[in-house]
């Protein structure tokens, strides 16, 4: 291990001394209260960098060995998130468990038990794609690997990849739906294992509903317009097609042992054969319609083949299956008859495509689609109500209507489109799987009721689950409320009742980024217990509630970082799921994965198969138990209460606005095509850094990289108020509470404070003018010059210390009570969190080196209405790709002559200054301000490692 430390650090920069220097350091602290040990690391690194005493490439060498250990760890902790043993571990404990179901049920109930899916896999998209393809098979071999050297090199770059387009995430997506279908099919061998082992070959006659897998990625249009109705409806032929011959090469490896077999050689043909002619269609109506797309045929043409009564289309799984299923009767071989089982659970649990979809607009799209449809001044307030009435009026008045291809063209509203959608993949794609409608932002009753119409009128009402979302502090309050007035209406009850299901979506994000983290769980905790007793109250016994979490991975955005058991655990408490079984309703609780981190989590197929048997086990109706936490409700209701008052003032704090502002998402790298909302254009950095006028994703990815999740840390001793011996008792026997603290002491031994101003004091005037004032680097004293006098006005580096402050005194209560609880906090950094605080340190040298750059660049006349003092203020916030750009269209980088194949025979002894000039302001600015520019971004990946994942 020595040998290893010693090459780890054998260049000019050691890591590991850095490391234990950052200690030494923090041991001084109280000694000397305004030093900050990482702001020390970085000037040493910086001043050095700037005499030439270390070179750019020796200082990016280190970081990517401190990103490279970083990696690692993050591999490493998938594996226990996980809770990934070996291949073997897994089986075996899945079959336990089905083994165990069946040991104490008569048929009938095991058959009805699993008549449905109790749990169900969203893979969800948005920019979260922060590692490439290449970083994450790294990652995953790692995580999968018996023992891994924590020094162990990574070879490739802590980035994403570029480019990336909706095409890139839908195939992330896919790849990772292929090992859910392959993990999904070896778990069905182990149902059928053991369900034959109790009740021999009538087990084949169960249809196990294990779980359900979908995905949103190329059906989401929320908060975005660049994915057409051609492009979706294109998107899931090839699903389909996808589909298909991933059935088809399963039969295939079985058709040797087939051919064997007596009376089974024409059914295997038949299937082969609907089989090909199915893809053979789908392959023409893919060209159709690319054709185009491209502009080669008419949209008539591309439909009319779409269209075509050929009977080579299938659109029901029914004529496969139902050959399969013939001939698993034909078979004896228990193998080869549980083989074909499995295809058949498959084919049932994804349908005719490689799984479910969900598609999503936003409530303000579709209330403005039924106005501009009805067009009556009653539907100018869709809150009334008598608008209440009127659109049930219309459900129930509504006659089916159908639709074309031209239909989806010329329809201008975004929502309407969706359902003509909808017809058409259910005409002529997959006429039985259901596809879910969410509704982002849904504020009233009457958006879901107009959705509903809609669904009615065009005839997808009976394979469409429509989905309110409450996502926002207001939605989660307002939820219980929206869902009785919909149960009061007669029109919405026999809507559910004829799917079976009431589905409704929670968001922690967007609720999160507003009151803070653990608020927001605890309101969509509310919301499942309100929920549960209007469903009880309305006296819908028989309809299913079909429950959808979405979040993110990283702590911010409502994962836990804890294993997946707690994870699911969190996101869906057991009392809520009590609750609902106390009334008799049955519930399934579907759970997002988010983009390129959630999609780590099937990346592998040993890591999907754990992770899948896992969520399947959570559908497992629990016995009942007693949790103080909801015993004591006015404790708990005070804490909420309080917490969220804290965050919401927080979230008001100049400071906090500032860090979200200082350098806003220049700072990362683009990780999705989901466009982001730009900030109105002569704003402050303050008001840039609004969070209402931020994405959640963005917003946490920020506060990760300025070191510290205010928004799930903060406020828990003003919770707790004067309550505070009480709820530390709770905290140590409510098995609720407990994850609740867990994940705020995970946060604080990730986070730090003096990262968070260090990252500041680029901003401060004092710093510029200290390291001129000595004269220890004269070379450079017009920029530090330059920097202090730009800043004298700049509020960023004061407000952003304002709430380093108002934090701490946050922080050394909550210090104090995790000790009490018997929490570890990270008071005392480990060896992890001291190389999360050296990548800070790095960075802000790199930070450094791009504001000197700044200061020299040479001042040019206004162009394109972009001032030298514009061009400066972007670079201060690091928008390094303007300032290049702009640079060099105003000191362009010329050749000696016009033409250098070719010299000019008469000499000249004068020749313009200005072209060596330019050439300089390219060498000595630009260049090096953009190499620095990608290792801050590089190293802002680094930061995330550590996090486990971005935003």
């Amino acid at each position: 291990m020595l040998e290893e430390v010693k090459q780890a650090g054998s260049g000019k920069l050691d890591e590991f001394k850095l490391r234990d220097e950052l200690r030494a350091l923090r041991a001084k602290i109280p000694d000397t209260p305004y030093l900050n040990p990482i702001v020390s690391v970085a000037f040493d690194l910086s001043r050095r960098l700037e005499a030439g005493e270390i070179s750019f490439e020796e200082l990016s060498d280190l970081a990517v060995r401190l990103m490279d250990r970083a990696c690692v760890q993050r591999g490493r902790h998938l594996r226990e998130r996980v809770g990934f043993v070996d291949r073997a571990t897994t089986y075996e404990e899945f079959a336990n468990f089905v083994e165990t179901e069946a040991k104490d049920a008569d048929f009938e109930s095991f058959k009805a038990r699993w008549s449905r899916a109790r749990t169900g896999i969203v893979l969800t998209a948005h920019p979260t794609f922060g590692l490439s393809e290449a970083l994450t098979k790294r990652m995953v071999e790692i995580a999968v690997a018996s023992d891994v050297d924590p020094n162990t090199p990574i070879g490739h770059a802590h980035r994403p990849d570029d480019n990336i387009d909706l095409n890139y995430e839908h195939r992330r997506a896919q790849t990772a739906i292929h090992n859910l279908r392959n993990a999904y099919s070896e778990l069905l061998h182990s149902f059928y294992t053991a369900a034959v082992a109790r009740f021999g070959d009538k087990a084949y006659t169960i249809n196990p509903k294990l779980v359900t897998v979908a995905s949103w990625v190329g059906y989401d249009l929320d908060g975005r317009t660049d994915i057409s109705w051609m492009t979706s409806f294109i998107i899931r032929l090839q699903e389909k097609r996808e589909s298909f011959v991933d059935i088809h090469e399963r039969i295939q490896a079985l058709k040797d042992s087939l051919a064997a077999i007596p009376d089974t050689q024409l059914l295997v043909r038949q299937i082969m054969g609907k089989i090909d002619l199915a893809i053979a269609a789908v392959d023409e109506q893919i060209e159709a319609l690319r054709d185009a797309v491209a502009g080669n045929r008419t949209l008539a043409d591309a439909a009319n083949v779409v269209t075509s009564d050929d009977n080579y289309n299938i659109t029901s799984i029914a004529p496969i299956t139902d050959l399969l299923k013939t001939l698993i009767d034909t078979v004896k071989d228990p193998q080869i008859k549980r083989s074909l089982a499995v295809i058949v659970g498959l084919m049932r649990a994804t349908g005719l495509g490689t799984s479910h979809i969900h598609l999503r607009i936003n409530a303000v799209q579709l209330n403005n689609a039924f106005r501009a449809f009805v067009h009556q001044p009653w539907t100018r307030d869709l809150s009334e109500s008598q608008a209440l009435s009127r659109i049930v009026e219309m459900i129930e008045q509504a006659k089916h209507e159908t639709v074309n291809f031209e239909t989806l063209e010329l329809e201008t509203a975004t929502a309407i489109r969706q359902f003509a959608l909808i017809a058409q993949i259910k005409k002529h794609i997959d006429s039985d799987t259901p596809i879910r409608f969410l509704i982002a932002e849904t504020e009233s009753p009457a958006t879901v009721l107009i959705a509903v119409f809609f669904a009615t009128l065009l005839g997808v009402d009976d394979i469409t689950d429509v989905s309110p979302l409450f996502e926002n502090a207001a939605g989660l309050e307002a939820g219980p409320r929206i869902i009785e007035h919909l149960l009061d209406q007669k029109a919405y009850r026999d809507y559910v009742t004829k799917r079976g299901r009431l589905a409704y979506q929670t968001g922690f994000s967007d609720a999160g980024r507003f009151v803070g983290q653990i608020t927001a769980t605890l309101a969509v905790e509310r919301l499942h217990h309100n929920v549960a007793e209007a469903m009880h109250r309305a006296g819908l016994k028989d309809i299913e509630t079909l429950i959808f979490s979405t979040h993110g991975e990283s702590m911010g955005r409502g994962a836990h970082p804890g294993e997946m058991r707690t994870r699911l655990y969190y996101l869906f408490p057991h009392e809520a799921r009590r609750k609902f079984a106390r009334y008799g309703l049955p519930l399934k609780h579907e759970t997002s994965f988010q983009g390129g981190d959630g999609y780590l989590f099937f990346a592998n197929n040993r890591l999907t198969t754990r992770t899948l048997s896992t969520v399947i086990m959570d559908g497992t109706e629990l016995p009942e138990a007693a949790d103080p936490f909801y015993d004591d409700s006015n404790l708990s209701l005070d804490f909420l209460l309080r917490l969220r008052s804290y965050q919401e003032h927080l979230f008001e704090h100049p400071g906090y606005r500032a860090v979200l502002g200082a350098f806003g998402p220049n700072l990362l790298f683009k990780t999705g095509s989901r466009p982001v909302r730009r900030q109105s254009e002569g704003a402050t950095a303050v008001d840039r850094g609004d969070p209402a006028r931020m994405r959640a994703i963005p917003n946490n990815a920020i506060l990760q990289q300025f070191g510290y999740i205010a928004n799930v840390i903060a406020g828990l001793s003003a919770a707790v108020g004067s309550e505070r011996q009480r709820f530390v008792e709770l905290a140590r026997t409510s098995p609720r509470l407990r994850p609740l603290i867990e994940m705020i002491a995970r946060a604080k031994q990730l986070s730090s404070l003096n990262a968070m101003g260090a990252n500041a004091i680029v901003f401060d005037p004092g710093f510029w003018a200290w390291r001129a004032s000595w004269g220890r680097e004269q070379h450079l004293e017009r920029a530090f010059n330059t920097l202090a006098s730009r800043l004298l006005s700049d509020d960023r580096c004061g407000s952003i210390n304002s709430l380093v402050h108002h934090l701490r005194l946050d922080a050394v209560d909550l210090h104090t009570m995790l000790e009490e609880i018997g929490i570890e906090g990270g008071k005392i950094p480990d060896d992890h969190r001291l190389e999360l605080d050296l990548l800070h340190a790095i960075r802000l040298a790199f930070i450094m080196r791009i504001f000197i750059l700044a200061a020299q660049m040479p001042r040019s006349s206004s162009r394109n209405e972009v001032s030298s003092d514009q061009v400066f203020e972007w670079a201060l916030a690091l928008n390094v790709p303007e300032v290049t750009s702009e640079m060099r269209q105003a000191f362009p980088r010329r050749s000696r002559t016009a033409d250098g194949s070719t010299p000019f025979r008469e000499r000249a002894s004068y020749l313009p200054h200005g072209i060596d000039d330019y050439g300089r302001v390219e060498t000595e600015i630009l260049e090096p301000m953009e190499r620095a520019y990608e290792m801050v971004r590089e190293i802002g990946t680094g930061i995330s490692h550590h996090w486990g994942a971005f935003g």
